[in-house]
């Protein structure tokens, strides 16, 4: 116990209580009162880390020694993974009664992740109209602002006056956590706009609800997750309404939402870059992994083929003058870095909006003339240093020459392919660095042994 407690006073100091010595030990041990002294000093997040990192079994034991309201809070902070695996492997009692108590957006990505046997069977613990709206909001499509919102919000009538606007408030309040902003609809449920709480309180309690409606941004069910992300950060939207066909209020998305959203979108697109699949964990089967993988590396194993070519078309002069042998992937390799740099600066542009139909023209501009520039200073620095190691000046300047053509191209090539892609309706980060790759290293090739040729 007074291990435990010397280490208290460090979880502030530290936010990562994985790095306390011994612990694991003790939880694999079940020593039972020094677990519980960590619940009751550890924020649940900080649990929710060690379960990750854990055995299956020990991860559970740990969460079953939590109290209920704790253990809502640490399934909240868990992956979706761990969530799903957890859920699989809790009894029926246990999971329902967390499920029963987690926002409806919580619920409907915890049901799909899990195999839908599972899913209906939680379903069906919990209360009839609850479990309706879940399997209406899991109707939606994937990645849309209908699977995205939650179905609890908190709305007043146009009709209402201020003092009747507040009661009402009052009896949602118990129900309904994080009301940052108050939605008007009339009788029907149209959405006619918000209501900041503050004004609310300060004005005259006969004023009608109607007068201190402002304009809201709102999304269709069917809205991208992306799209929503990027109006949130261009209108600094910390809460916004979601409504149906006929504009009527179906739910809610917050600002905690849109955040997943991002870090999903970003890690999504790194993957795909890598040409590795955003399903990929670290706790991945083998076989999955393969599965995910090898595509992109039989592609990439094709386009080095094809590069070959272009190198059996110059196999004489590579005979006459073999130095070039060992030179020729220096070309290839610092063009295939450019167009890399460029395509990760315009894919990043896509994603934020940052890039759009009025300024791609100048983005690709600037591109070439960065490359432009980066190879009149790299292929400057590879005469010099090709010079000092092979004593050529004519072979030399080929080299300098081909550097400053192929970096030119990478940053045309690295700019445009991604919004080639965007126009053709398919994800920049998935081809982009393939295609680029290609491009920059059979150009590469044949400028370097093509100057060559020429010249020597």
């Amino acid at each position: 116990m007074k291990e435990v407690r010397k280490k208290e006073q460090n979880i502030h100091n530290n936010p990562s209580v994985l790095e306390w010595d011994g612990i694991h030990d003790k939880i694999k041990n079940r020593e039972e009162e020094i677990v519980s002294e960590l619940i009751l000093v550890s924020h649940p997040a900080d649990l929710a880390e060690m379960m990750e990192r854990m055995e299956l079994d020990d991860s559970i034991y740990l969460f079953r020694k939590c109290e209920f309201e704790n253990q809502r809070k640490i399934f909240v902070e868990l992956s979706d993974e761990i969530k799903s695996i957890l859920a699989e492997n809790l009894s029926l009692q246990e999971i329902s009664r967390i499920i029963e108590d987690l926002e409806s957006d919580e619920v409907t990505y915890l049901l799909s992740d899990l195999d839908k046997n599972t899913a209906e069977v939680l379903l069906n613990t919990i209360e009839k109209e609850e479990s309706d709206k879940i399997r209406t909001q899991l109707n939606f499509e994937e990645n849309s602002a209908g699977r995205l919102m939650n179905l609890e919000f908190a709305v007043i009538r146009d009709t209402d006056n201020a003092r009747r606007a507040i009661q009402v408030l009052r009896k949602i309040a118990k129900e309904i956590d994080d009301i940052y902003v108050i939605y008007v609809t009339d009788k029907f449920g149209i959405l006619k706009g918000l209501v900041h709480l503050k004004d609310l309180l300060i004005a005259n309690p006969r004023t009608n609800v109607e007068k201190l409606t402002k304009p809201v941004q709102s999304f269709h069910y069917s809205t991208d997750q992306e799209e929503v992300a990027l109006t949130f950060k261009k209108y600094n939207l910390v809460s916004a309404p979601v409504v149906d066909d006929n504009n009527k209020m179906i739910g809610r998305i917050t600002v905690d939402d849109v955040l997943d959203i991002v870090e999903e979108e970003a890690t999504e697109d790194i993957l795909r870059m890598a040409g590795v699949s955003e399903e990929e964990t670290l706790t991945s089967s083998i076989w999955e992994s393969v599965k995910g993988r090898m595509l992109w590396l039989v592609i990439n194993l094709a386009i080095a083929m094809l590069t070959t070519s272009v190198v059996t078309v110059f196999e004489d002069t590579i005979q006459r003058i073999v130095v070039l042998a060992s030179l020729m992937p220096i070309v290839a390799g610092m063009g295939g870095n450019a167009g890399t740099q460029a395509i990760t600066v315009m894919v990043r542009g896509l994603a934020t909006g940052e890039l759009n139909d009025y300024n791609w023209g100048p983005a690709i501009r600037k591109e070439m003339i960065l490359g432009f520039i980066n190879g009149m200073v790299v292929g400057t620095v590879t005469i010099v240093v090709t010079y000092i190691l092979k004593r050529d000046i004519n072979i030399s300047g080929v080299i300098g020459l081909a550097m400053l053509i192929n970096l030119t191209l990478a940053g045309f090539v690295g700019s445009s392919v991604p919004l080639l892609l965007k126009f053709l309706k398919i994800d920049p980060a998935i081809a982009s660095s393939i295609f680029v790759t290609a491009c920059t290293d059979m150009f590469g090739f044949f400028c370097f042994l093509g100057l060559a040729s020429v010249f020597l």
